[in-house]
């Protein structure tokens, strides 16, 4: 009867790998996008019937189980590294409003939302960028140019300039040049200036962010718009070659990914105190967006390293807790009081480490890395429950079975899968 129970577990395990085959070629063939969380978990799911297929988990060779949940625990951690390295490399990036690559791109986008006989004066503007700064999670400091072309057919009594209106120096005073080019006037002025904007660090460490210049004209009453001015760039565009970007921008921990012009409309709820107000259909407004990719390395080990040792202190201390006989107890030094105080003073080190997350990012929500406190949280309080229930008068069968065997088998896993499965739900 034994054999061919065993028999019949393996050919279920068979079956469940074939499945599991295919459908992780299924969705790697048909996969759209950046969906990794059905393809991981669907490799995970096969490799792990292999192996429970190869080793048999079934017996009384304690090494099988080890095997096992060894297996398992290095597929998640595998899984782990594959979604880590696919979420830095994709290339997916939320750029405000529409994204215009070419002269004939911003007319065709200006003539589908400016309302129906308008023709407002339009004023090329580029940008130049030499430094970025994050000073605070919500606040960037940027210095660079800003430029206009004034056409000689423009109306009269134009005013000159540019307003920055999110930077904390709205209104850039240093003139850096001015010259004629045929039948246009062109001025340029340096800024150096703090932007307040709201960035997204739901992915931290493993985030992107656009740093963006929206850009106004002086003239409120007058219907003036900007509009990028492409000639002074290199053509066609290329937003991987990064124009308008100093070559020897430097970033502490982030990498410059990409540039663009786009096009966003605002509604405003009041007309700035220029007559009386009445409703006006949105404008469209001139964004310069520079998208930046963190160099992740850094903030995640220097905080998965010390997470990844207490991880292993609180697994050894589970060996500690035995429910053998009272000689053993006594040499291996457990109280179940002893394991609890030990948990107490590891949940404050990590306690510490993700106070350190949320001041470095100060996000409203959870960040991504959060999650693996959250997970040492988990198996920490397991590990004192464990201690509990080992020293009560009758433990339950799972803390009987092979003294106490079950918890260290399921520790890494546990870890490992919850690691797992929350990075897939956040970046997957």
């Amino acid at each position: 009867m034994g054999h061919e129970r065993y028999r019949r577990v393996d050919w279920a395990v068979a079956g469940l790998c074939v499945l599991s085959a295919t459908a992780f070629v299924l969705l790697s063939v048909f996969e759209h996008g950046h969906e990794l969380a059905p393809r991981v978990l669907t490799a995970l799911l096969c490799l792990t019937g292999v192996v429970l297929l190869l080793i048999r988990p079934f017996g009384r060779q304690a090494w099988r189980y080890w095997a096992c949940s060894a297996a398992f625990s290095l597929f998640c951690l595998a899984g782990l590294i594959v979604v880590w390295n696919q979420v830095h490399e994709e290339d997916q990036h939320v750029v405000i409003g529409k994204v215009v690559r070419s002269a004939e791109e911003s007319a065709a986008y200006l003539a589908g939302e400016l309302p129906p006989g308008s023709a407002p004066a339009q004023i090329p503007t580029g940008v130049y960028l030499e430094s970025i700064r994050f000073a605070a999670s919500n606040e960037v400091q940027v210095s660079g140019y800003v430029w206009q072309r004034y056409a000689d057919s423009l109306p009269p009594g134009l005013t000159r300039g540019v307003v920055l209106p999110e930077a904390d120096d709205s209104y850039p005073a240093r003139q850096a040049y001015r010259h004629r080019d045929g039948d246009a006037e062109v001025i340029g002025w340096y800024f150096k200036t703090a932007f307040v904007q709201k960035f997204d660090y739901s992915r931290y460490p493993l985030d992107r962010q656009d740093v963006w210049i929206r850009m106004w004209h002086p003239d409120f009453n007058r219907g003036v718009l900007l509009v990028p001015d492409f000639r002074a760039y290199p053509q066609p565009w290329q937003p991987e070659r990064m124009h308008g970007l100093d070559p020897q921008f430097v970033t502490a921990r982030w990498q410059p990914q990409s540039t663009a012009f786009s096009f966003s409309k605002h509604d405003y709820t009041t007309n700035f105190g220029l007559g009386r107000y009445t409703d006006r259909p949105p404008f469209p407004e001139l964004y310069f967006n520079l998208l930046v990719n963190r160099q992740f390395h850094g903030p995640l080990f220097e905080t998965l390293v010390p997470i990844g040792f207490i991880a292993v202190l609180v697994f050894a201390a589970l060996f500690i807790t035995t429910n053998g006989d009272e000689l053993r107890r006594t040499f291996v030094g457990f109280t179940s009081f002893g394991v609890i105080s030990f948990a107490v003073s590891m949940v404050l080190v990590v306690a510490v480490r993700q106070n350190a997350i949320r001041e470095a990012t100060a996000a409203p929500g959870i960040v991504y890395l959060e999650y693996f406190s959250f997970g040492l949280y988990l198996v920490v309080l397991i590990s004192a429950i464990n201690a509990l229930l080992v020293t009560a008068r009758t433990p339950i069968a799972l803390i009987r079975w092979r003294d106490n065997l079950a918890p260290r088998l399921l520790y890494w896993p546990l870890l490992l899968g919850f690691s797992l499965a929350t990075t897939l739900s956040t970046l997957g």
